[in-house]
Order: C-alpha cells, then structure tokens, then sequence
C-alpha cells in the first residue's frame, strides 16, 4: 500500500495541468516517477509557450501514474495526456516494473522460463484479442496490424502487469489497431500462462468471488424540517485522506457524494467500497479527467463507460451521477453519458489555496438551504476544511446529505438532460 501522494494542480488563463503520483519510498523508483513527471511537464509548458494560434478550450495536461504490486514486484504506470490543439489529446504510456528483492527493472521476457517460452505470448495475446473482439464487437482489426503489434518483443509488451486474474496487457492506441478503438487490454489466465512462467511467478487459476454489498440507507423523513447541504468531492478516492473524511461523517450525520476517477478504483478499491457501505454515493468523474468537450463519441463513451464498470466492479451498482471535469459539458456529453450531471455553486477552490480555515471560511460563508458545495478529498486541508464545517453548520440546523438524498427531499426527479448546480 502507498500512501504518500503529490498532487498539484495549476490552472493558467491558457492551460489547465493536473498531476497525481504517488510516493514508493524506494529512491530508484521515485527518481524515475520524478523524472518523468519533470519532463513531460516542461515538455508541455514549452509547447504551450511556443504556440502561436488560440483555441476555443484551454490547452490540456493530465499526468497519472498508478501502480500494482505482485509478490517481489511493484509495476508503475505512467500516463500523460496533452491537448494543444488538433483532432485528440496526446497520448503517452511509460510502465516499469521493478523488483524489490534485486533492486532492478524487469522486462516480461524476464518472468519465462526461457525465451523459447516468451515466444508463446504473441499467439496467447493473439487467441484472447479474438475473445475480446468475438464478445465486444467494436474493434478495427487488420490482420498484419495487429500480428506485427503482439510480435513476441519486450518493446511490445511494456504494459503488463500480473494481478490475481492472470497477466494483463495493454496495448495503447496505434499499437494494433487505430486511434479510434482506443487502449484495448486483455488478461491471460495463470492456467494458460504457468508453464511458461519462473516458478516464483506462476499464480492460481482465478476464482471469482461474487461479493454482494448492502449500503446503509437513512430514513428521510428526520430532514425533511432541515436545512440540507451536498458536499460534494472530485478526484478520488484517496485511500488515506477519504478515510479520514469517512471516520468523521458519524459524527454529523452525515453523508457526502463522491465523484471518483476510474483511473483510480484500483488503487484505492477498499477505501470506495467503504464509502459506499456507509451509505455514501458514488457519482463518475470519468476515466482520466480530459475535457470531454475536446473528444469524440467514442473516446466520450470510453472515459464514462471505463468508469461505470470500475465503479459496478467495486460497489456492484452503476452510477447515475456524473460531474465532467472542469464542469465542461454540452446536450451531446449529456446524451451519450445517459446520467444525471451534477455541478456546483459553491467553489471553495481548495485546489488553490490547501488551507483548512480557507476552506471552513469559504463553505460557512457561502452555505445556503440547497447548496452543492465542491471540494476534492485528496487534499488533507479540504478533508480538514469539510469537517471543519459541518461542525459548525451542524450547530445552525444543517443536514449534510447525498445528491439524491437532497432531490428526494426536495421533490425533484434528476432528468439526464439537465445540469444540477443546486436544489433552491
């Protein structure tokens, strides 16, 4: 587990850059994160100094790196997208996967036995890309293409990761297939990939598991006489800092809406399905956090879909919430996500300032009987800030409730064809 995380936010009159990582405590491998993250940001602020026509939307910059731990090895995925005009935002993939016991980097050739057995893997990926294709439906597959993208080399298969599931591979956009099938991944099960594998590396066959989860629902009718606030929080989940925010909403009553980042759930899996036992509601902030008004229909339908199905894999329900970042959104985002979206009219900036009295001062001064209040709880200081609040508002009669707690109350039937940014 990593707890350590760099968050940082900036937002210019021409761009808008957002990075998260987290902190391995381990000098090579932070060294390395580090490093990318220096480059590519430098990379894109020299590009944006030196443009010299305007677009409609701001110039775009998104870096995240996950990371996934399998016995000896962390694997650490770095994604970078940039948006400086054209057609779609610019994509880069960067995985390592580094052993701890040896202190090295480590290529998949490096988990056979032998090369003769690394060989196999190009008809193993070839054989479950014509499951994934024959269930889905939705690829442009040529076949030169895609035989000479899963040609057994390291430089093929940078993007693996071994999970409980079986291997999982990534194949980016133009790997084996066009930009608009976007990022296509499948899993090769352990029982088709042990005798292959070191023996040190080899795993069980998967047994899934169906888990079934009750969240906690209120009785309503103990606020209908109040005044009712929805917290709302972006950019999540944060396992150390939502913890936090869950171990304090006792306290108050209360209950807050979380609008997560697919890219996230992974990492964060048991701090979410908390948050949705204790009766919390779990709304999409998409996959990756691009403005959605810089995509196509496809790549719209990928960033909601992706998280729609991390969302139901973790909680076992779809949401029917979403806030598009940045607040950008149109009637054809609205159509093609089907979901309710949800703004704000309360902006506490937290991202700006990450001060607690900053954040109590702005949420007390600006609360209101219907308020949306937005807020991002990966900072310790809007954590802090919230909790601040509620203890006041607490005193003046306030109920702190859900999205859809606060238009039960109110009367209102959430329609996917309107934007939410109160309940007055």
């Amino acid at each position: 587990m990593v707890d350590d995380e760099v968050h940082i936010i900036d937002e210019t009159d021409n761009y808008t850059l957002k990075i998260d990582y987290p902190i391995f405590h381990i000098k090579k491998v932070d060294d390395l994160v580090v490093r990318y993250v220096k480059n590519k940001q430098d990379e894109f602020i020299d590009t944006v100094k030196k443009i010299d026509y305007k677009i409609t939307a701001k110039y775009d910059f998104i870096l995240n790196v996950s990371f996934n731990n399998y016995k000896d090895i962390i694997d650490i995925k770095m994604n970078t997208f940039s948006y400086t005009g054209g057609a779609h935002y610019v994509r880069d993939d960067s995985t390592y996967h580094y052993n701890k016991r040896t202190n090295k980097f480590m290529q998949l050739s490096d988990f056979f036995i032998d090369y003769a057995s690394f060989e196999k893997i190009d008809d193993l990926a070839y054989a479950y890309l014509m499951k994934l294709n024959e269930k889905e439906l939705r690829y442009n597959f040529n076949e030169t293409w895609v035989r000479k993208g899963i040609a057994s080399d390291n430089i093929n298969y940078e993007h693996f990761m071994f999970k409980d599931s079986g291997l999982e591979i990534l194949f980016p956009p133009y790997q084996i297939g066009p930009w608009s099938d976007g990022e296509i991944k499948i899993v090769i099960p352990y029982d088709k990939l042990n005798e292959l594998l070191k023996e040190e590396y080899r795993g069980e066959a998967s047994q899934v598991k169906e888990e079934v989860l009750v969240p906690e629902i209120r009785n309503l009718e103990k606020y209908a006489d109040k005044k009712l606030i929805a917290f709302t929080f972006d950019d999540g989940p944060n396992t150390r800092t939502t913890n936090i925010l869950l171990d304090n909403l006792e306290k108050y009553d209360a209950r807050v809406t979380f609008f997560v980042l697919g890219s996230r759930i992974d990492n964060h899996a048991e701090v979410l399905k908390r948050a949705f036992l204790q009766g919390n509601q779990i709304g999409s902030h998409t996959y990756n956090h691009k403005n959605l008004t810089l995509l196509s229909d496809k790549e719209i339908l990928a960033e909601i879909n992706d998280t729609n199905a991390k969302i139901k894999e973790i909680t076992g329900e779809i949401p029917i919430l979403i806030r598009p970042p940045y607040g950008s959104t149109n009637a054809k985002i609205k159509q093609l996500s089907n979901l309710s979206t949800v703004l704000w009219n309360v902006d506490t900036l937290d991202w700006k300032y990450r001060n607690k009295e900053k954040v109590c001062e702005e949420i007390l001064n600006n609360a209101h009987d219907g308020a949306i209040i937005l807020l991002h709880d990966i900072y310790d200081s809007s954590v802090e800030g919230a909790i601040m609040a509620m203890e006041e508002l607490s005193k003046e009669g306030y109920a702190f409730v859900t999205i859809s707690e606060m238009a039960t109350l109110k009367n209102r039937n959430l329609n996917n064809q309107e934007t939410y940014f109160n309940f007055k």
